[in-house]
């Protein structure tokens, strides 16, 4: 827990209560664990999939966005009965957002491992 004091000249500081929520440490040396390597390794693997899944969906998404205002005869083929190929490709949306949420939430698993080993060396070296 932190209060929230003036530090005289107008700004903010924070300054720490006395009392530590359960479950927390008191006096986290939080520069020690930026500067960790498996701290870097769990941002690491977080941003290799964040950034490029991110990238990818807003290619996909705005790509749709481009083909349907700039290329409309290309979109309007009909592939099936009088469906054509813009609502598939809009369809396809709602299908990439699911297969994006289920590769992150397996990758999840790695970065919960990781996350969980840097609490425990923590913990440790906190004891």
């Amino acid at each position: 827990m932190s209060e929230v004091v003036s530090a005289g000249d107008g700004s903010q500081a924070t300054r720490p209560t006395a009392q530590t929520p359960p479950g927390q440490l008191a006096n986290v040396n939080w520069s020690a664990i930026e500067g960790d390597k498996d701290f870097q390794e769990l941002i690491r693997e977080k941003r290799n999939f964040i950034i490029p899944a991110t990238i990818f969906f807003l290619v996909y998404y705005f790509g749709f966005l481009v083909i349907v205002g700039y290329f409309p005869s290309l979109v309007d083929v009909n592939v099936i009965g009088s469906i054509n190929l813009a609502y598939l490709f809009a369809l396809s949306q709602f299908v990439m957002a699911w297969v994006i949420v289920y590769l992150y939430v397996r990758r999840a698993g790695l970065f919960d491992r990781l996350a969980a080993a840097l609490v425990a060396k923590v913990k440790k070296g906190a004891r």
